[in-house]
């Protein structure tokens, strides 16, 4: 009689570390090829996409930020330079210059503001009184112009014109025009105007 025997297959289950040591190498290989790519692509490729000629100097944006501070540096330097040369000569003539051209701005502004008391006089007719002359010295300025197209009331409309200024804040006193009508063929019945006004 024979003994015959039958051996069954042993099944292993693989462990933590198996499994580790199998994937260590495709691991390792990986993260050389990717280290790799990534300095490349640092130190070869990136600053040729990312840097820039400024002055004929290329600049990565690191060098931008730097050459921008820099030149702010710079300019705060020529600023202040400026700044001890030129805004404070006291009594100079670059100084009396600067003054002059104050003084010539602000009054611009008040002849703006009486034109627009003119165009303000009669409403719905901007063009009723119109200033057609303006001179200032020192305090004392002159309005020269003319009332129409409101028929004969422009004497009155130049009595109007006369008491808003008279009433103005920025007027100390006024010599009041001569009151006049004129008759033309062109513009009709019109009353020329001088006002000479005192400032405050």
């Amino acid at each position: 009689m024979t003994d015959t025997s039958t051996s069954t297959p042993v099944s292993t289950v693989p462990t933590p570390g198996h499994i580790l040591h199998r994937m260590s190498m495709p691991v390792l290989l990986f993260s050389a090829v990717f280290a790799t790519a990534l300095g490349v692509s640092r130190f070869a490729i990136l600053p040729t996409l990312t840097s820039i000629e400024v002055g004929g100097v290329k600049r990565d944006a690191a060098g931008l930020q730097r050459r921008t501070e820099e030149l702010k540096a710079q300019i705060a330097d020529v600023q202040k330079e400026r700044d001890e040369e030129i805004l404070t000569l006291q009594g100079t003539p670059y100084r009396a210059l600067v003054n002059s051209k104050i003084s010539d701005d602000s009054g611009l502004e008040l002849l703006e503001a009486f034109r627009s008391l003119a165009r303000e006089a009669v409403p719905g007719t901007p063009d009723a009184v119109v200033i057609t002359q303006e001179h200032i010295d020192g305090k004392t300025l002159t309005l020269k112009g003319d009332v129409s197209g409101v028929g004969p009331g422009s004497m009155t409309v130049l009595a109007q014109f006369t008491e808003i200024l008279r009433g103005d804040t920025r007027v100390a006193s006024l010599v009041a025009p001569t009151f006049t009508r004129l008759e033309d063929p062109k513009v009709g019945p019109h009353s020329p105007f001088t006002i000479v006004l005192t400032l405050q």
